[in-house]
């Protein structure tokens, strides 16, 4: 069949699906061989940590891994820590979202666009890094803590469970309030002049308007929070004080006694909940936002009266300042001697060869990874947006699952495929690039099928009808018009690859250490100045992302 005829024709020609699936046989191609990568790097992994947990690769099928885990208190308590602490973490969460977006989404003021740049400040960073500024503060020998010691005696720190919240807060923040400020954003303001017109005071009109409104995005900020908080495994390494959570008791049973089996039961106990959330929140909650928000969006939102704003302004105020004294503390511990009882200016802390070296290999793992996942996201999201592929909606759904899947459980699922042959990978560059990679493409997925929708296919056509034919209308037309989607979504994975710990921590080795487990393990080794002064260059780095990436959605009009 001729490479030019006009592609509608040659699809007219087919009749099944299989048919016009291969009527353009190399558009065909790519999709199996996404399919099969998606299959052995996102679906494989998941799947090996449920049959290791019954045993199988060791000889026999068996529940006696499960038996363990439910017979031993502590893995009982680290399931309840894990349950609990993000329950906690997600209602705080909500509770602070909502208040700083209803500030910042109806006031113009010079605060509210403070707040508003500190509330995502947090996304610049690990979550284990406020961990070590709470140490700095809070910890037994903290600045904050000899104070108070001094002023009413005895002793406190901030090391256990509250501790591991407070981290927590901080660190899943800016997840839970871009979702809710989002929804505010874009709410139809209508219904609330409506209710004040009627006699109602905002006090009601936020109560019985607005929250019920926002609900699709409220709801969803806090399945995503509750997710991260319940697989959260470094902040419990650094400020836990020995307390168990499951994620980080499944980090010591592979390091620590190589226990895979064990490991991957506390694995099926992470996913299980996040592969429920993902399922709900993709299939119903998707539904459920259209009827939430209607109408058009562009009304100007109700100003707040006096004593809201006073109320909303008093917590937003008292948050983002907490949020900006954390990163202080990490800045100070950079460039003093040690902090809090020798603060000498010095350079000292970079003086580090080995933090250099593993600054190097993240940035080049983050780029290759970053370039990759937004490549390939390009290439899912056209063929899925403008090719019939049959099973299309169950790849689509794979690939996004991969942004769900708690990094822990990815990680030992990597272990048990790759630390063998015929895939031998573990401690290479190569492994690390390819779970970053597969981790991140969902991101590339959701901007190019995003973009495609607001392609018209008559310029696809047109190309067509002069000859140009599927693979050159794709080159000269698609290419360039995805340049935008492809940008954001490499900015997004490289930023996001900078700071990822959870699943590659189970991944390096002595040659391959990447800037973020180098500095959770100084952190471990209450080294504060070290792990300050790579903190720092790392918060640089990816705060320089941050902002690329807002010029870029700018420019776009492309949210990620």
């Amino acid at each position: 069949m001729d490479a030019t005829q006009p592609v509608n024709n040659r699809l007219k020609s087919s009749s099944t699906i299989w048919g016009r699936f291969w009527a353009e046989p190399w558009f065909a191609i790519a999709t199996i061989i996404l399919a099969v990568a998606i299959i052995v790097f996102i679906v494989a992994p998941v799947f090996a940590v449920l049959l290791k947990s019954f045993g199988i690769g060791t000889g026999q099928l068996t529940l006696d891994y499960y038996k363990q885990f439910f017979q031993a208190s502590y893995y009982w308590d680290a399931l309840l820590n894990s349950i609990l602490s993000a329950v906690i973490s997600t209602v705080i969460v909500l509770f602070l979202s909502i208040n700083i977006a209803l500030y910042v989404t109806r006031s113009k003021s010079f605060l509210s666009k403070s707040f508003q740049g500190i509330a995502l400040l947090p996304l610049v960073a690990p979550p284990f890094i406020f961990s070590l500024a709470l140490i700095i503060l809070f910890g037994r020998s903290g600045i904050v803590t000899d104070y108070v010691s001094q002023l009413f005696g005895g002793q406190f720190s901030i090391y256990g469970f509250w501790g591991v919240v407070l981290a927590q807060i901080i660190g899943y923040f800016p997840i839970g309030y871009m979702l809710v400020e989002s929804t505010m954003r874009n709410m139809n303001a209508d219904l609330e002049y409506a209710a004040q017109d009627l006699g109602a005071n905002q006090w009601r009109t936020i109560g019985g308007i607005t929250l019920p409104l926002a609900k699709s995005g409220i709801i969803k900020a806090g399945l995503l929070v509750f997710v991260m908080a319940l697989a959260d495994f470094s902040n419990p390494l650094i400020i836990g004080g020995g307390t168990r959570f499951l994620a980080s008791e499944a980090y010591l049973l592979v390091v620590g006694q190589h226990n895979l089996e064990l490991a991957a039961v506390l694995g099926v106990f992470l996913i299980i909940p996040s592969l429920l959330i993902f399922i709900f929140q993709t299939y119903f909650l998707k539904d459920s936002s259209v009827g939430t928000i209607s109408g058009e969006s562009g009304s100007h939102s109700v100003p707040l009266s006096k004593s809201v704003k006073s109320f909303v302004g008093t917590i937003s105020g008292l948050f983002t300042a907490f949020i900006l004294l954390m990163f202080v503390m990490v800045v100070l511990g950079a460039f003093v001697k040690i902090i809090g009882i020798n603060n000498t200016f010095t350079l000292e802390h970079f003086n580090n060869r080995t933090g250099w070296d593993s600054l190097y290999t993240s940035l080049i793992v983050s780029f290759i990874s970053a370039l990759l996942a937004a490549g390939i996201g390009i290439l899912q999201g056209f063929l899925f947006a403008r090719k019939p592929i049959p099973g299309k909606k169950l790849l689509e759904f794979l690939t996004l699952f991969g942004l769900a899947v708690p990094g822990t459980v990815m990680g030992i699922g990597y272990v048990l495929i790759f630390n063998g042959p015929p895939f031998f990978l573990t401690g290479t560059v190569m492994i690390l690039v390819l779970n970053m990679t597969f981790r991140k493409i969902g991101v590339g997925l959701e901007a190019a099928i995003s973009k495609m929708h607001q392609i018209d296919t008559s310029m696809e056509e047109a190309s067509n009808d002069l000859g140009a034919g599927p693979y050159k209308t794709f080159w000269k037309v698609i290419v360039p018009l995805m340049v935008p989607p492809f940008t954001a979504g490499f900015i997004y994975a490289f930023m996001t690859a900078m700071v990822s710990i959870s699943s590659v921590v189970f991944l390096i080795s002595p040659n391959t250490n990447l800037v973020a487990i180098y500095i959770l393990n100084l952190a471990e080794q209450a080294k504060i100045g070290l792990a300050s002064a790579m903190s720092f260059i790392m918060i640089v780095i990816v705060l320089a992302c941050l902002a690329l990436l807002k010029f870029v959605e700018k420019k776009t009009g492309i949210r990620i």
